[in-house]
């Protein structure tokens, strides 16, 4: 019975997280794309581990908390009518517990978000430099960003024993208090005992009752110190459900795979990028969209896809219906899986696009693209965008997409991108690179 009740409690657990896990992502759906991106560290780490500590609270404190609310009442009762007075003496001295909970828990609150955030921190921190650790290396410059590694590191450790210091306080005051009040009663009954005021069959069961009125609310405190982690990532997730989801700004959607911006601003953290932008990318056509890092050629593309807040869009799009676009980010995702299966993840089959991805389709991809190399990774990437637009006209959206290729894969992908605008499609591509400005009908400077 024990390990039937064990297993549904776990399984039922592990469906309340996946599913704020889930409710958690939805919302992030509809976020600015590029504030997500920035806190993604953050979210990683809440989303993950964050939630996982959790856990012990659905599975530990709630049946502790109801075993308080079952058990403490009924042992006492059990008590007052075996000897009234240790039941006043305990009744008396319970309340004592959750007074030091309380003021002890505010605190340890407080130094625990604080751990949450460092903890984010020292994620996203890991993430960027594990991404790019093969090109610290090869430019002879490891020693600054490990420093920065071990300070964060030894953050994350001082934060963690502030945490463990007040909870080892408060495991100490709870066991203390209980212990006293134990004893307390245990004195007076004792004395009454030896005095003759009290029978010894009161006497005895109120002094084996009596530990168990204080023991439920003891497992409570222990319980809530092994989930406190867990609640701070929770209520973040919380807030971020409950929050009211932006309207998005949604282009016009037209006829055609044609792409009109005009007078496009939209606000973000850095100012207005870009700002009083309109241009016309027509089928047939490849237009470049080319300007400084930070000028807002990507910000143009997720203005197109319609994932940015309508707050902060100022302007008028007129693009085609969203199955009829093909997006290529500046930083493609790769999930765990074979190539094939990521060449499948836009619902386009692997076919023949012209790029040589450099990879057999069996070839097994780890986390973060990891079996393959970051060049054979944009190929894959560019690959799979091309294989979505292939049989119909499309707008195709390509960011920076010769980040990573040698010379003469570029020439190549340029050579396919006049091919496809040959073929009917229109292509925008954001890019630095001068020789894809060179097959361009048109560039758009930011």
């Amino acid at each position: 019975v024990a390990w039937v009740a064990q297993r549904w409690s776990a399984e039922g657990v592990g469906a309340t997280v996946d599913t704020l896990r889930s409710a958690a992502l939805q919302a992030l759906r509809h976020r600015d794309p590029r504030a997500v991106q920035e806190q993604s560290g953050h979210w990683r780490t809440v989303l993950t581990s964050g939630l996982d500590d959790f856990r012990p609270y659905l599975s530990e404190f709630l049946p502790a908390l109801v075993a308080v609310v079952l058990a403490t009442p009924a042992a006492l009762a059990v008590v007052f009518w075996a000897d009234p007075v240790s039941g006043f003496l305990a009744l008396v001295t319970l309340p004592l517990i959750p007074v030091f909970m309380i003021l002890i828990g505010t605190l340890t609150r407080a130094h625990t978000e604080r751990r949450l955030r460092i903890t984010a921190a020292l994620g996203g921190q890991l993430a960027d430099l594990l991404s790019g650790a093969l090109t610290l290396r090869a430019l002879g410059n490891t020693r600054g960003p490990a420093q920065e590694v071990e300070a964060a590191g030894r953050r994350h450790a001082n934060a963690t024993m502030s945490v463990l210091k007040l909870a080892f306080l408060s495991s100490f005051a709870l066991e203390f208090i209980a212990t006293l009040s134990v004893a307390l009663v245990a004195v007076g009954i004792g004395l009454r005992l030896l005095d003759g005021g009290l029978p010894l069959a009161a006497g005895l069961i109120a002094l084996i009752i009596i530990p168990e009125v204080y023991n439920p609310v003891r497992q409570v405190g222990t319980s809530f110190h092994a989930a406190v982690d867990g609640l701070a990532a929770v209520e973040e997730v919380l807030e971020l459900v409950d929050a009211p989801s932006p309207t998005p700004f949604l282009p016009e959607r037209v006829p055609g795979v044609g792409l009109r911006i005009e007078d496009l601003s939209v606000r973000g953290r850095d100012g207005v990028t870009p700002h009083g932008l309109s241009f016309d990318a027509a089928p047939g056509e490849v237009t470049v969209l080319h300007g400084p890092n930070g000028s807002g050629k990507s910000t143009v593309f997720l203005a197109a896809l319609g994932v940015l807040p309508a707050g902060l869009v100022e302007g008028r799009i007129e693009a085609p219906a969203s199955e009829l676009i093909s997006f290529l980010p500046a930083r493609p995702v790769l999930v765990p899986g074979t190539v094939a299966t990521n060449l499948a993840l836009l619902g386009a089959p692997p076919t023949d696009t012209g790029v040589d991805i450099g990879v057999p389709l069996d070839r097994e991809i780890g986390a973060h693209g990891a079996g393959v190399s970051a060049g054979q990774g944009q190929r894959l990437a560019v690959s799979r965008t091309l294989a979505r637009g292939s049989g119909e006209p499309h707008l195709l959206l390509l960011d920076e997409p010769t980040a990573h290729l040698n010379a003469e894969l570029v020439i190549e992908l340029g050579r396919l991108l006049r091919d496809r605008a040959a073929a009917g499609d229109t292509v925008v591509v954001a890019s630095h690179d001068p020789r894809i400005l060179d097959i361009a009908d048109q560039v758009v400077t930011l």
